[in-house]
């Protein structure tokens, strides 16, 4: 039986069960795909991708000429000694790809040229120590056999050998065969599979809003669709599967906002997305991930959240050269039939290879085209995420200034910015969020994250009352009641909130931030920190604002900014009482920022400043 996708709306929120599967599955374990030795399938394929077939040729002759690079203990163990985890994972990447290059390559010629290193270098691959990243191994568990994980590197490799035994079928040895079914067994799918059915404490991210789920079930469910005999049995963890799934949705907001950032939409959403292609072709197009209105939203965020050129604010663990991956946005426009262009969500499985190279010739997926009732074409001046309560203001054709302007939307990755924003001058940043880290670590993540300026308050553009940061933003989201106030006309649009509750201070009344987004001539931005005490309390607060360029004083109340391409901004300073204006340069995780703060201290109960930024063709008055 077949059931239209549209009616698995229902179906994939509620419940797809195992007997809607066993109904639709194969009788025997496949991947994405066919066998390598389906040349009818594959010389299509390789017609139209001449280009790719030759450089997977080269690199696999390349690596014909090599020995399998070595397992390194000490490289792994560098992480628990030291907090590096960038040797122990680049050595298990060498790995990966030298493997990668040769079953590619086997599988274009299939003239078994690379077949006896192909074949070793899985089994090597598939009995290396472990599969686990070190980063993901700080107390040594996994790797002496403690206890059992699965982590985003165990499901890509999981999903990578199991496409590897599907492409190869009976091409290599019975032996090794067993050998890598062996380890996938052992390793990943059975202690996944027990427990989704309730037979010990689940993995952590079965259940979390994190990118985590989505790459960990997407490689899985290849595991599985490749490795499980029993078609029952299959079905079963597939439904246990794409149920559990649904948690990835937890990390955006109902108005399709991500709480991870733009990066890590690519990056997560891009598996969920190649997890819906994979269901959709393993269950003749019965199963759609797609078919629900939340998944539609979050999928056409990216219409939405640019400000213009495509630039995008660095919140939470985002960088600023961070765009919307291309081809995914292609494959998300194709999914709700807004073009005819087909491109694969991601391109480093094997899975996404096929859907690369496969694509062009078939012109279409696996899934249906879904029609999507929410809005697809963007306003070009504004949008807002109310859930998340983020608002992107944009200038009209005269006007060069953009902002996007946060009062929540913390989450997974998130920094200590309730009240932040990014700021955009004739296309370049100059002021706002510094954007997350060039690079991991072990501070990264653990208990030391948030003494980290790009990541606490300190280093944000946000204020600072009687000497203390804001508290951690995810803590403070969940426990209070933030409001954002709009006001839009063509020319001006005004946003503004209370901050007070991002801040342990018994004494503050309230914070209330306004940003004025002016667009007549070229534009302006104001913003303006009203605080108020309580009775008793004085005021003594730092309005603090972030150059993401060089900073320089032109007065007593006045500075220029100097982005890295040269376009300049004047900023003009003004306040209800005296104030001091100093500046410091951060620079951590290989990013340098200056932060400025106009600190008043008064006898005051209450107190403003004001922070007006303008092309540098005007003066500040």
């Amino acid at each position: 039986m077949r059931l239209p996708a549209v009616s698995l709306a229902l179906a994939v929120a509620a419940a797809v069960t195992k007997d809607d599967l066993v109904q639709v599955l194969p009788d025997d374990p496949r991947g994405y795909g066919e066998p390598c030795s389906n040349r009818d399938f594959w010389q299509p394929i390789f017609d139209a991708n001449p280009g790719l077939v030759a450089k997977a040729r080269s690199d696999g002759l390349a690596s014909l000429k090599l020995d399998m690079p070595l397992w390194s203990d000490a490289s792994y163990l560098l992480f628990s000694q030291t907090g590096n985890r960038d040797v122990g994972q680049a050595m298990m990447t060498n790995r990966h790809t030298y493997t990668r290059s040769l079953l590619l390559a086997e599988c274009f010629d299939m003239d078994r040229t690379f077949l006896a290193k192909t074949e070793a270098a899985l089994v090597d691959y598939a009995t290396q120590k472990a599969w686990i990243l070190p980063a993901h191994d700080p107390k040594l568990d996994y790797y002496h056999g403690r206890a059992t994980f699965v982590d985003l590197n165990a499901a890509t490799v999981s999903s990578f050998l199991g496409s590897a035994l599907y492409l190869l079928g009976d091409k290599i040895s019975s032996n090794a065969v067993a050998t890598i079914q062996r380890e996938i067994k052992t390793r990943t799918v059975q202690p996944l599979v027990s427990r989704m059915n309730g037979q010990g404490q689940p993995f952590w991210w079965q259940s979390a809003d994190s990118n985590w789920n989505a790459v960990c079930f997407n490689g899985m469910a290849t595991a599985i669709l490749t490795t499980v005999a029993s078609k029952t049995e299959r079905a079963a963890a597939l439904a246990k599967l794409i149920d559990q799934s649904q948690s990835y949705m937890k990390s955006f907001f109902d108005d399709g906002y991500g709480s991870e950032g733009v990066s890590y939409f690519n990056y997560g959403f891009g598996e969920f997305s190649e997890l819906r292609e994979k269901l959709c072709d393993a269950t003749q197009g019965t199963v759609d991930l797609f078919a629900n209105e939340k998944v539609g939203r979050v999928a056409t965020t990216a219409m939405h959240f640019p400000m213009r050129k495509g630039k995008i604010a660095g919140f939470g663990d985002a960088r600023l050269d961070s765009k919307f991956d291309a081809d995914l946005m292609t494959y998300i426009r194709h999914a709700f039939g807004l073009t005819d262009d087909v491109a694969p969500p991601m391109k480093w499985s094997i899975p996404g290879v096929i859907m690369s190279m496969s694509f062009p010739v078939t012109k279409s997926t696996a899934c249906k085209p879904l029609k999507f009732n929410g809005a697809t074409t963007p306003d070009p001046l504004r949008h807002v995420f109310d859930k998340a309560q983020v608002v992107v203001l944009r200038g009209n054709d005269n006007s060069k200034f953009d902002l996007t302007f946060k009062v929540t939307g913390n989450g997974g990755h998130s920094h200590n910015d309730i009240g932040s924003y990014e700021m955009v001058f004739d296309n370049e940043y100059v002021m706002g969020d510094a954007g997350g880290p060039l690079f991991y670590e072990a501070r990264t993540f653990d208990t030391r994250r948030y003494l980290s300026p790009l990541m606490n308050s300190y280093g944000h553009p946000v204020p600072i009352v009687a000497g203390k940061n804001q508290s951690e933003a995810v803590a403070v989201q969940k426990k209070n009641k933030f409001q954002l106030t709009t006001a839009f006309t063509p020319l001006k649009d005004t946003v503004s909130t209370d901050l007070a509750a991002a801040y342990d201070v018994k004494t503050l009344a309230s914070l209330k931030r306004s940003v004025s987004f002016d667009r007549t001539d070229l534009g302006s931005i104001a913003i303006e920190d009203a605080i108020a005490m309580k009775d008793g309390a004085t005021v003594n607060f730092e309005s603090v604002f972030t150059a993401l360029g060089n900073w320089a004083t032109t007065g007593a109340a006045s500075g220029v900014i100097t982005a890295a391409g040269g376009t300049q901004v004047n900023v003009c300073i003004a306040a209800t009482s005296a104030f001091t204006l100093s500046s410091t340069v951060l620079s951590d995780y290989n990013l340098t920022w200056t932060r400025v703060a106009v600190k008043v201290v008064s006898k005051n109960t209450k107190d403003s400043v004001t922070v007006t930024i303008q092309p540098a063709s005007k003066a500040c008055t």
